[in-house]
């Protein structure tokens, strides 16, 4: 995909910490495996699209947010929103150097109301749709965000003994849980996700959403996208700018 090389120099460059020889030649592979799936992806949205910036694409007005997990402030207008894939490198990388900072200092502070969105991309990570099925099934028990913490692992990790070994470390009823996940009841409603991400403009996971948010109505109005695992300064000053405009 044409944003990843850009993410790995972000990564590299901007990431917390120095990354070891290997850390570096594996985001390497990483990023020539998302090249080689981009003709794949775009067969998903009807066929290839000409690179363009991500802004260019005209966002719609609005966006409804209803159900889709969150947390931070239940009353705030401004509002971020994450389209994600539990087994994305750059999602991992963004979830345990990035997230912990927008975490400590906008949703702790209920500065925002922050949302998660899946964006599974099936050709990279066919595995990655059960994580993301598993944490709709962990919601039935009031336990998504436990789940959502520990499922940003790498590819391929997500086998069912996995997500039944994290369903009991968070205490859900196994054979609810293990049901749920069989069933795969919640795929059709990923895929859509995924499709709705695409149809945003995304063409790489992590892609991020900041915009104006009506509690009430539950819609979300986009001001900005944020397409790719960007440093916490790219973030802080597109939510800075949505809360000082609220």
């Amino acid at each position: 995909m044409h944003l990843v090389a850009g993410f790995l120099g972000i990564a590299l460059a901007a990431g917390a910490g120095c990354a070891s020889r290997s850390e570096v030649e594996q985001l390497k592979k990483d990023v020539e495996a998302l090249k080689a799936s981009q003709a794949q992806l775009a067969k998903q949205v009807g066929g290839a699209r000409p690179a363009q910036p991500q802004q260019a694409r005209p966002l719609p007005a609005s966006i409804d947010m209803t159900g889709a997990p969150f947390k931070g402030s239940a009353t705030s207008t401004v509002a971020l929103v994450e389209f994600s894939d539990y087994e994305c490198p750059f999602c991992i990388r963004h979830f345990t150097q990035v997230m912990p900072e927008i975490q400590k200092t906008y949703i702790d502070s209920n500065k925002i109301r922050y949302m998660f969105r899946d964006f599974p991309l099936d050709d990279l990570h066919p595995q990655s749709i059960r994580a993301h099925v598993a944490a709709h099934c962990a919601v039935e028990q009031g336990k998504f965000w436990d789940m959502h913490n520990r499922l940003f692992t790498k590819a391929g990790s997500h086998t069912p003994e996995e997500l039944s070994g994290l369903g009991k470390e968070i205490g859900l009823n196994p054979s609810a849980f293990a049901a749920c996940v069989a069933a795969d009841k919640y795929s059709a409603s990923i895929r859509q996700s995924t499709a709705f991400a695409l149809s945003l403009g995304a063409s790489g996971t992590p892609f991020f959403v900041v915009g104006k948010f009506d509690p009430k109505t539950n819609q979300l109005a986009p001001i900005k996208v944020i397409p790719g695992a960007y440093p916490f300064a790219q973030f802080q000053q597109y939510i800075d700018a949505a809360l000082a405009n609220k």
